[in-house]
Parts: structure tokens; C-alpha cells; sequence
């Protein structure tokens, strides 16, 4: 009998070192949001995974995850410790042998901004329960968070009166020898764009397709630099931050095709954002908004040194949309080469807009 018991208690001694020891050996974690970029308080699902890939099951799993301080998730928030710059999400289970353990929470971020998932720590206990052992593990996701959407009467009819004014501008330059092919007729056209010969070489209406004098041809400039880094001028540049999304969703919905300039510095991003070519569409729209995400109130060069850039890039005829936290009377000598380039004022709008006891937008003409 004593031999039995002495057997016994070696082998649970075996056993108690091995799963000490390697608890967590062959144990792989990995995190995945289901979505790249999204709205302010857009929800979105971040799953886990835990995976045993060793024939032995692991008794005790205590996992610790490193999230973003603003993700907000939908869970007891007796497993969530927030600090001062990071929120921490705690979960227990255990792992059968090659088990794959998945996870899914709704989670949400109300902040605008690029936020960062790269960490998690599992802890392995014993057979007996008494001790464990840790893991790390380091990874890089990332969600970017695009500026809120704002609703605005004001800004809706400065937009819609200041491209009117294009529209009407570019009918009069119109030069009708310049024709560079043929499109289809979206009923916005004037009845005299018509090529009846082509509408009835291809079965539908059809319009002639003439140089830039006749198609908008548009530039937003995005100005964060200010005189104080104060939480006002802040709140100012976010603001400009949907103030620039509004312009381009109006962009979008006229069909108008923009080019995108900034001074702002970007944060977690390789590619240069600085200038955004001209575009329409999805993809051209969510690539200005990822960096308006990534964006932050830091500038990389004075104003005048981005509406100089931007000028040399301009054609003959290009319109300018200018948004910015304040207006900066030394912008004069760069405003009127804009002007001038454009044949139209310089718009410019400010988050003073936004208060509709203001008169919106200010056109200056330089």
C-alpha cells in the first residue's frame, strides 16, 4: 500500500511539474477586429483566439488583454481595470487538447483617432491549481476612427451656393471647340452638351465631354496650424476635422471630383497623405477619411507653405475650399495667386459655421 501511495504521489508530482511547465507550450493567441475603419460609435466585433495545439489539455487559462483606454465593450465590467492609458479585459477558461477557443465582443470607439490593439498576457496554471506561469504576446492591429459626420443647414446651403456659383462660371468659360470625348447624359447637363449624333450612334442619351473649363475641378485644403495650443483651439481643429468630411461628402453626392491638401501630421501611416490626388468615389473617399482619422492637430509646415504646394499643382481653372481654425491675414499674397489661378473667390470655411447664429462661410477675395 505504501508503494501504491508513494507511485501515486510521484506521478502527481510528475504531473504538477509538466503542466508548469509547459501550460502554455504550443498555446498561440491572436486578436482581430472585424473592421478597419468606422464611424464614431460605429460597433464592431473583436474576436480572440486561443489555440492548444499540444494533446494535453491546459486546466487553467487566465487571460489579460491590452485594448485601447476608449474601446468601450459590451461585457460585465467586472472583468474590464481601466488605467490611465490603458484598458485591460480579464477572462478565465480552460483548453482541451487541441482546442481552438474563440471570443467575440461588441465593442465600440467613440473617439475619432487611430487606436492601437498589441498586446495580451496568458497565464497557465497548474494541475493542482496552486501556481502559473506567463506568456506574452506581442502583436499590431489597428482601427482608425474617422471625424464625426455633422449636420449643418448653414454649411449644406454655403456649399450648394458656392458650387451654383462655379457651375454657372464655367458654363460662361465654356469652349466648345475643346471637346475631349462623350459621356452619358445624367440629366444635370444643359440640353446644348447634347451630341445627338453619338446618342443615336449608341441607343442613349449622350453629352459631349469638354476640357476642365466646363467640368468642376476642385481643391480642399486642410489648415491645423494655430497660434496657441490651447483645449479651444483644439476642439477647433477637430472640428475642421468634420467640417472637411462634410465638404467631401457634398463632393461625393454632386459627383464633383476633389484633390485633398494638408499641413496636419498623421499618425501610423507609411504613405504620404500629405496630397491626395483628384478622385471620386468609395475607395478615394475613405482614403481622405483614413487620414483624417490618423490626423493630428501637430502641422508639419506653416499654411502658406501648403496653399504655395498646392498652387503650383493647380490648373488653369481649379476652385479652392480652404477649412481652417482661423483665418490668418499673412495667408493674403498666397490667397490671391489662388484666386487668380481660379477666376473665383477662395472659399473658406471655419468651425465658426458650424454656430448657426453666425452667417457661415467667408469668401475672400484676395
Amino acid at each position: 500500500m505504501l508503494v501504491l501511495i508513494a507511485i501515486l504521489a510521484l506521478v502527481l508530482y510528475l504531473v504538477e511539474k509538466y503542466t508548469l511547465q509547459y501550460a502554455l507550450h504550443q498555446v498561440y493567441y491572436d486578436c482581430e477586429p472585424s473592421e478597419h475603419l468606422i464611424d464614431p460609435d460605429e460597433s464592431f466585433t473583436l474576436t480572440t483566439t486561443v489555440e492548444n495545439h499540444k494533446p494535453m489539455m491546459v486546466p487553467f487559462v487566465r487571460m489579460v488583454e491590452d485594448l485601447p483606454y476608449d474601446l468601450e465593450p459590451q461585457v460585465d465590467e467586472k472583468t474590464l481595470y481601466r488605467g490611465r492609458q490603458m484598458l485591460q479585459m480579464n477572462s478565465n477558461f480552460y483548453l482541451m487538447p487541441r482546442q481552438v477557443y474563440t471570443r467575440k465582443v461588441e465593442v465600440r470607439l467613440p473617439k475619432r483617432g487611430c487606436h492601437y490593439f498589441r498586446n495580451a498576457s496568458l497565464y497557465g496554471g497548474d494541475f493542482m491549481g496552486l501556481k502559473e506561469n506567463s506568456k506574452q504576446y506581442t502583436y499590431f492591429k489597428e482601427v482608425v476612427v474617422m471625424p464625426r459626420s455633422i449636420e449643418s443647414p448653414v454649411l449644406d446651403k454655403t456649399l450648394g451656393d458656392y458650387l451654383g456659383d462655379l457651375s454657372v462660371n464655367r458654363f460662361i468659360l465654356e469652349d466648345p471647340v475643346l471637346t475631349i470625348g462623350f459621356r452619358e447624359y445624367t440629366g444635370r447637363e444643359p440640353q446644348r452638351a447634347i451630341s445627338w449624333v453619338q446618342s443615336a450612334r449608341f441607343g442613349k442619351m449622350m453629352v459631349k465631354n469638354y476640357d476642365h473649363t466646363l467640368d468642376l475641378s476642385l481643391t480642399i485644403l486642410l489648415n491645423v496650424k494655430t497660434p496657441l495650443r490651447t483645449e479651444e483651439s483644439e476642439e477647433r481643429v477637430e472640428q475642421c476635422f468634420s467640417l472637411v468630411r462634410a465638404v467631401c461628402e457634398t463632393m461625393e453626392e454632386k459627383q464633383v471630383k476633389y484633390k485633398f491638401s494638408t499641413n496636419a501630421t498623421i499618425s501610423g501611416y507609411a504613405g504620404n497623405w500629405s496630397d491626395v490626388n483628384e478622385g471620386l468615389g468609395g475607395n478615394h473617399f475613405r482614403t481622405v477619411m483614413e487620414g483624417l482619422g490618423r490626423a493630428i492637430s501637430y502641422a508639419t509646415e506653416p499654411f502658406s507653405a501648403t496653399v504655395e504646394r498646392a498652387y503650383r499643382q493647380a490648373e488653369q481653372g481649379r476652385s479652392f475650399i480652404i477649412v481652417t481654425p482661423q483665418i490668418d491675414e499673412e495667408w493674403g499674397a498666397e490667397l490671391k495667386k489662388l484666386q487668380e489661378i481660379s477666376s473665383a473667390p477662395v472659399c473658406i470655411l471655419t468651425p465658426d459655421l458650424l454656430d448657426t447664429e453666425q452667417n457661415g462661410s467667408e469668401e475672400v477675395s484676395a
